[in-house]
């Protein structure tokens, strides 16, 4: 059942006047409400304003733009970086171009959406996407794979067990790290490094930087030759930037996000000790998701007053999904009590 609310929702929300704790969303390390993240926001827009829509490739060029992508990059690991107002964009300027040199393009089981578009072929069996990049490669070609580094199956993040059955060494890997960039990884670098260490022919990263880092843009991560091609693209020049309010609060939020995550993990930490049996969920190790498939437990969940991510995804024919969102804004309690809850109705 869809709610309506009046506010971003935060730790707790209100329905029908009702006060529900809220585990669901993707806000992980809790920024939307968080006062530092706030007064750090409204300090750079009266410095930047709200708004830059002019092309990054004009002759006029503000340079907090670079400064951030130059910090990003040196954070995550890449040689390059560049930013875009949104991280849809930024998967789908990565996309177009390598389908616009050539290169064939398959997606993954659990690919995300906005990775997807004409010219994409899709796969939702692991063997049969063994047989077309085999088939791609014997042709000579040189096949980009999109996946999701976080893809809620266990079949990526964190030993990516799917993508070591490919030839890597053949294979442009593209990953939407949407779910992994702020969390993961070093300080919460993301999936980048990891998936280096693979040593695939060449190695793209996408993401929303909106999730756990609570910033209304998009990046890609790569060397510096494909982000140097990404640049050169119509698909880059004709579209306007992020705020550069949100880039330059990115660029001075270094410490707050550490220090949000170091709050996030303690409290992912406390949910695994005070669950009876957290096995029954499909978490992914580190990462602050609990997913299940139990109709009986999520409404026994609302009953007791929690609301979570429980929707069909992407669209009404998609599968019901039912997942336990960890925030840095939720309080030992509010952990304890959601403990409490889950080992009631499931013993």
């Amino acid at each position: 059942m869809a709610h309506s609310i009046q506010r971003i929702p935060d730790r707790e929300i209100f329905i029908e006047g009702k006060p529900y704790l809220y585990f669901g969303g993707t806000a992980y390390l809790g920024l939307q409400n968080y006062d530092p993240f706030k007064t750090l926001y409204l300090k750079n827009v009266s410095e930047y304003g709200m708004h830059y829509g002019a092309s990054r490739k004009s002759n006029i060029k503000l340079n907090i733009y670079e400064q951030a992508e130059q910090q990003l990059a040196e954070w995550v690991g890449s040689e390059g970086c560049l930013t875009m107002s949104s991280g849809y964009l930024a998967a789908q300027l990565t996309v177009q171009t390598l389908l616009e040199k050539g290169h064939p393009v398959i997606a993954a089981p659990h690919a995300h959406t906005a990775l997807l578009m004409p010219g994409v072929e899709q796969t939702n069996n692991p063997q049969e996407l063994v047989r077309l990049i085999d088939h791609k490669i014997e042709k000579n070609l040189c096949p980009a794979l999109l996946f999701d580094t976080i893809d809620f199956s266990g079949n990526q993040f964190p030993n990516f067990e799917i993508l070591q059955r490919l030839p890597l060494d053949k294979i442009i890997l593209i990953g939407d790290d949407s779910h992994g960039i702020g969390l993961v990884g070093d300080n919460g670098n993301g999936c980048y490094q990891m998936l280096k260490q693979l040593n695939p022919s060449n190695l793209l990263i996408c993401c929303s930087l909106g999730k756990a880092l609570g910033t209304q843009a998009g990046a890609v991560f790569g060397n510096k030759e494909i982000i140097e091609v990404l640049e050169d693209s119509a698909f880059y020049g004709g579209a306007s930037p992020a705020s550069p309010a949100f880039i330059a609060t990115l660029l001075g939020a270094t410490e707050i996000y550490s220090e949000r995550l170091e709050v996030l993990k303690s409290r992912y930490q406390l949910l695994k000790y005070e669950l009876r049996n957290p096995s029954y969920f499909n978490p992914l190790d580190g990462h602050p998701t609990f997913e299940f498939q139990n109709e009986d437990l999520a409404h026994a969940l609302h009953q007791d007053g929690f609301i979570f991510t429980n929707f069909h995804y992407p669209d009404k024919n998609g599968p019901l999904v039912s997942r336990l969102v960890l925030s840095a804004y939720h309080t030992e309690d509010d952990i304890k009590k959601l403990a409490k809850s889950v080992n009631a109705h499931f013993s």
